[in-house]
């Protein structure tokens, strides 16, 4: 789905703020230490500028994100080595956590000498209310955002500080999203009014209030590096007995978390939510801002496994169709199901939906505003006559779609014990004459073989439905978990990569 993004902190603890509810704000730092920092930063760098440049990496690494326990972007090497990391072909993205309390113009000057790409650059803004006003905060960030930097901003979720937080809401551009992160060491649980208030200022923060539980499949190829100390999964995970800098694609770790309690956790995951909501490379928490979202059912919509943790999973997927429609979002069905199976199977949350792609494409609706709109890609009569012929010697049950008169799709239903291979397809497709064998498809899916047009695609069913509104592929998400879902996903998320930035911005 995503790619990832390698997770970076040095032996930096000390900071130069003192927020009273922050460990770091008590370091004081040495010359010692900012020595140790400086070299184990350029040697991470080294390692990466090493790896892109021979192909050692196996990882589908695509971005680098600094941090760190203390400010890290008050030192000039921090700047020269994420502009050395953003020249590299293979990264998409550099960024680092910050209070934006380093020197902008000497910082991105020491960013631009060094050859760095500011359509590349990310910043994770997060604003103290105890060393900096409201007013200082926002001004900084819409100034960041004039110079061609991309950054989200946000907070500590403080009770008692909903004002000041909603205030800097109202400062900042809709563009730069305002997240909170809840409290840790509350003491108690927040109120029903403070969840309430907190969400109106960030729609998401109700992801804070959940218990994520662990799951280290859909951690693969991730990985955090502590320094000099070694590596792990995420920044809450222990450490991997691993050669130093030694990442390898697919490799099962043991975590030993009950649960992902924190954003760079549960965030860095690769989940469909993650990608929908922040693109390919969601651990940099800036919003995609999709227009339209095309989502799969069985196994996305609807989740698969243990009874208790499906009921679990379902109910905050629910929540998070919610806010996506909340916020705006258009949302679709993408199934293999026909029409009425959907809506059926979906019926909790369908009202939500605009309509979609069914039938593994041959079916496109729009439901919208009281307005429908229907496209059928029809199939050829003679594939009917064909299949009813083969019915006994394969041993399937025959169901036929019609739109009218018109067949647009069937589906070959055996017994679950017996699903369909690929041989038993083509032995299939032997029988229907030559001239109207290329212009259908086959889907299997276990004891399922369905029949569509050749055109009929989930990622066709996107682009037309696109075309109905007049909206841009590089404003939908899609999310799906097989072969079908693989070409309408990459329609969104190729054209969330960084493009190369103006000439000024160099």
């Amino acid at each position: 789905m995503g790619r990832s993004v390698i997770l970076y902190r040095g032996s930096l603890k000390s900071c130069n703020y003192r927020c009273s509810y922050c460990p770091f704000s008590k370091q004081k730092g040495s010359e010692k230490e900012r020595r140790e920092d400086k070299a184990q930063w350029f040697r991470f760098v080294e390692r990466v500028e090493e790896g892109m440049g021979q192909g050692n990496f196996q990882t589908d690494f695509g971005g680098v994100m600094v941090t760190p326990y203390g400010e890290a972007l008050l030192y000039p090497w921090y700047w020269e080595g994420l502009a050395r990391l953003s020249r590299l072909k293979g990264i998409d993205v550099v960024g680092a956590q910050t209070n934006l309390s380093f020197p902008e113009e000497k910082s991105l000057a020491c960013f631009g000498q060094a050859g760095g790409d500011r359509g590349k650059l990310r910043l994770w803004a997060t604003f103290h209310p105890e060393m900096v006003s409201v007013g200082a905060f926002a001004e900084t960030c819409i100034r960041l955002k004039q110079m061609g930097i991309t950054l989200c901003a946000g907070a500590v979720g403080v009770p008692g500080q909903e004002g000041v937080l909603r205030e800097l809401k109202k400062m900042l551009p809709a563009d730069i999203y305002l997240w909170i992160n809840k409290m840790d060491g509350l003491g108690r649980k927040y109120t029903e009014e403070e969840k309430k208030a907190f969400e109106e200022i960030d729609p998401y923060v109700w992801r804070e209030w959940e218990v994520v539980p662990a799951d280290v499949g859909q951690c693969r190829g991730r990985v955090f590096v502590d320094g000099g100390k070694g590596l792990r999964i995420c920044n809450i995970s222990q450490n991997i007995k691993a050669a130093e800098y030694q990442w390898q694609q697919g490799e099962v770790r043991e975590c030993k978390r009950k649960a992902c309690s924190c954003y760079l956790a549960y965030g860095g995951r690769d989940n469909w939510m993650n990608q929908v909501l922040f693109g390919p490379y969601p651990v940099l928490r800036i919003p995609r801002k999709a227009k339209a979202v095309f989502l799969d059912i069985e196994g996305t919509l609807l989740p698969k496994g243990d009874a208790g943790k499906v009921e679990e999973e379902a109910r905050r997927r629910v929540r998070f169709l919610e806010t996506l429609s909340k916020e705006g979002a258009l949302l679709f069905f993408a199934t293999t199901l026909p029409y009425g199976e959907a809506i059926k199977r979906c019926r909790d949350f369908s009202h939500w939906f605009c309509g979609g792609v069914f039938a593994g494409g041959a079916h496109v609706a729009l439901e919208q505003k009281g307005e429908k709109k229907a496209y059928f890609f029809p199939l050829d009569e003679s594939c009917l006559a064909a299949m009813e012929a083969a019915k006994k010697e394969f041993g399937f049950r025959l169901l036929v779609y019609r739109n009218g008169k018109s067949l647009y799709k069937m589906t070959l239903v055996r017994p679950a014990r017996k699903p369909w291979g690929q041989e038993e397809a083509g032995r299939l497709a032997s029988l229907i004459d030559p001239k109207g064998r290329c212009h259908i498809r086959w889907i299997l899916e276990g004891n399922c073989l369905q029949i569509v047009a050749a055109k009929a695609n989930k990622a066709n069913g996107v682009r037309l439905i696109c075309q109905w509104l007049g909206i841009a592929e590089a404003d939908i998400a899609a999310a799906g978990d097989t072969k079908e879902d693989e070409e309408m996903m990459k329609i969104g998320a190729d054209c969330q990569r960084p493009e190369k930035p103006a000439a000024w911005l160099r």
